[in-house]
C-alpha cells in the first residue's frame, strides 16, 4: 500500500515537472521572436540614422553648390549612389564609399609627347603612344609627382598630354643653298660656328643648276634660303623647280601690281589663264608667277604706256626686260 501511495506522488511530480519545461519552451519562443523584432527594429534605425548622417555630410560638402543649383544633377548622383551602401550592415563598407571616380590612366589612354621650343616658339609632337604598364591606373595627381620634367597639359582616360620645354631651337630647321652648280639642302648648321665642312650637314641635292635661275633666286641660294620643317622644305624645293622651268621659256611679262610695276614669269602660258578672266582670279594665278616687284608708281606714266602695262608687255630674254625697267623707271 505504501509504495503504491510512492509510485502516485513520483507520477504526479514528473507531470509537474514536463508541464514546466513545455510552458517555458513556449513562452521562451514567443519572446525570442518579440525580441528579435525589436533588433531588428534597431538595425534599421540605426542604419538609416547612418544614411541620413551621409546625406547630410554630401549636403554640407557642397552646399554652396546646390545653393547655386549648377551641379544639382552631380550631387543628386552622389546621393543615390550612397542608398544601396549606406543600407549594409557591414560598417566597413560604409567608411569605405567614394562618391567621385578619380580619372586614372588606362590601358586604351593615348600619351602624347610634345616639345616647345622658346628661342623660336615651336611646338613640335614628338611622339604618341600606348602607356607602358607602370602608367596604368595612374591618377593626374601620380603623373605630376613622378613626372616633374613635363607639363601635364591634359589629363583623361582618352588622353594624355605631356609637354617638355626646351630652352633652345628646333632642330628641325633646313637651309637650301647653292651647292657646286646645283641646289644642296643641308641640315641647320647656323650654330656651327664658322670653321666647318659644309658637306658634313649635306642632307640631298636636287639636279637644279643654279644659274639657270633668275639672278633673284640665285641671290638667294648663294646666302641660305632658312626653312622649317618638313612641308616648308617640300614647298621651297616645289617652288625653285617651278621657277627653274618656268624661266627655260625665257620670257617675262611686265604688267601693272597693285598701282607699280610686276615682273612675272609668263603667266600666259598657263591653262587657267584666259583673256576675259575675271580680275579676282587674275590676282591669284600672277601671285604664283611673281618674280619681282618694282616700287616704281605706274600713275606717273604716259596713258599709252600705263594701258599697255595693265594688259601686260611680254618680253622674251632678260636683256631686253633690263632695258624697258631702265627706261621705263629713269
Amino acid at each position: 500500500m505504501r509504495s503504491k501511495k510512492i509510485f502516485v506522488i513520483a507520477s504526479v511530480i514528473c507531470i509537474i515537472a514536463i508541464s514546466i519545461i513545455a510552458v517555458n519552451r513556449f513562452y521562451g519562443y514567443i519572446f525570442k521572436d518579440d525580441i528579435t523584432d525589436k533588433q531588428d527594429d534597431e538595425i534599421v534605425l540605426d542604419n538609416n540614422i547612418e544614411k541620413d548622417n551621409i546625406k547630410n555630410k554630401v549636403f554640407e560638402d557642397n552646399r554652396e553648390d546646390l545653393i547655386s543649383g549648377d551641379n544639382y544633377l552631380d550631387i543628386k548622383e552622389k546621393i543615390t549612389d550612397i542608398e544601396p551602401i549606406a543600407s549594409s550592415n557591414n560598417n566597413e563598407d560604409v567608411i569605405s564609399v567614394d562618391t567621385v571616380k578619380e580619372p586614372k590612366i588606362m590601358s586604351s589612354t593615348r600619351i602624347e609627347y610634345q616639345n616647345y621650343y622658346t628661342l623660336d616658339d615651336k611646338l613640335e609632337i614628338e611622339k604618341e603612344i600606348e602607356p607602358p604598364y607602370y602608367m596604368i591606373n595612374l591618377t593626374r595627381e601620380q603623373m605630376e609627382e613622378f613626372y616633374p620634367e613635363f607639363q601635364l597639359i591634359a589629363f583623361s582616360p582618352e588622353k594624355v598630354i605631356l609637354r617638355r620645354i626646351i630652352e633652345d631651337r628646333s632642330d628641325k630647321y633646313y637651309i637650301i643653298k647653292r651647292h657646286n652648280t646645283n641646289i644642296g639642302v643641308f641640315h641647320d648648321y647656323r650654330d656651327k660656328g664658322e670653321d666647318i665642312e659644309l658637306d658634313e650637314y649635306l642632307r640631298d641635292t636636287i639636279d637644279i643648276p643654279v644659274n639657270d635661275l633668275v639672278w633673284e633666286e640665285q641671290e638667294k641660294l648663294n646666302n641660305g634660303i632658312i626653312v622649317y620643317g618638313e612641308e616648308e622644305l617640300s614647298q621651297s624645293l616645289k617652288k625653285l623647280w617651278q621657277l627653274y622651268r618656268l624661266n627655260q621659256s625665257g620670257k617675262y611679262i611686265l604688267k601693272e601690281y597693285n598701282g607699280v610695276m610686276g615682273v612675272f614669269y609668263d603667266y600666259k602660258q598657263d591653262e587657267k589663264y584666259s583673256s576675259d578672266l575675271k580680275q579676282d582670279k587674275l590676282n591669284n594665278l600672277l601671285k604664283d608667277y611673281l618674280r619681282k616687284v618694282i616700287e616704281t608708281p605706274v600713275s606717273g606714266l604716259e596713258e599709252e604706256l600705263m594701258n599697255k602695262l595693265k594688259e601686260g608687255i611680254t618680253v622674251n630674254s632678260e636683256v631686253e626686260l633690263i632695258r624697258l625697267l631702265e627706261n621705263y623707271t629713269s
